[in-house]
This record gives C-alpha cells, sequence and structure tokens, in this order.
C-alpha cells in the first residue's frame, strides 16, 4: 500500500531566528533517514515545495509503500523532525498512478 506524509515546520521553527546547532543537525538527520528509506526502497517520491520557512505553503512530503496504516505511522513517526518537535506530520493513505518512466496498464 502507498502512503504520503506531509511534513509543516511548527509554528516555533517558522522563523530563522529559532534555528540553531540543534535544529541543523535534527535537518541533517531528518535528511539521512528519508535517504535510507529511498536505498531500501520504501519511497517513491521525497520533496518539498520551494518557499523559505515562514512562508505559509512551506510543505515537505514523502510517497512511501507501507504494509498497513500502523506501519505506516510508524515510519512517520520515526522521523526525526517529527520526533523531535521540528515538524508535524499528516498521514493519508495514497494511490500512486502516474510515474515517470513507467506507462499506466490498459
Amino acid at each position: 500500500m502507498h502512503f504520503l506524509y506531509i511534513l509543516t515546520l511548527t509554528d516555533h521553527y517558522n522563523g530563522p531566528a529559532n534555528w540553531d546547532d540543534t535544529t541543523n543537525a535534527t535537518l541533517g538527520s531528518h535528511w539521512n533517514y528519508l535517504v535510507d528509506l529511498h536505498k531500501k526502497g520504501v519511497t517513491q517520491l521525497v520533496g518539498r515545495t520551494s518557499y523559505s520557512p515562514g512562508h505559509k505553503d512551506l510543505i515537505g512530503l514523502a510517497v512511501f509503500t507501507a504494509e498497513n496504516q500502523e506501519q505506516a505511522a510508524e515510519i512517520m513517526n520515526n522521523d526525526p523532525c517529527v520526533k523531535e518537535g521540528v515538524m508535524t506530520a499528516v498521514l493519508h493513505p495514497f494511490n500512486l498512478s502516474l510515474i515517470e518512466g513507467k506507462m499506466p496498464e490498459g
């Protein structure tokens, strides 16, 4: 099954003045977590909008596979930015329909 989680900075981290070395280290861990999931074939798409912190439309997203909703929630909640409160995340079941390089059947 596919799932999507959408990440949003918490209010505290929408202001660049609140970022410090710990925040930057958490972001590095977040990136490494997503890269590891990608290497394992769990994620199909990871990205973010190209806005700066503080912009109302700044979000990140990950489309990934999991066996069920519980496993998907575990993957999302283990994201370091979620665990450390830098970002909030919302999980959605997701139908992955068209992927570059793969034509739909039928």
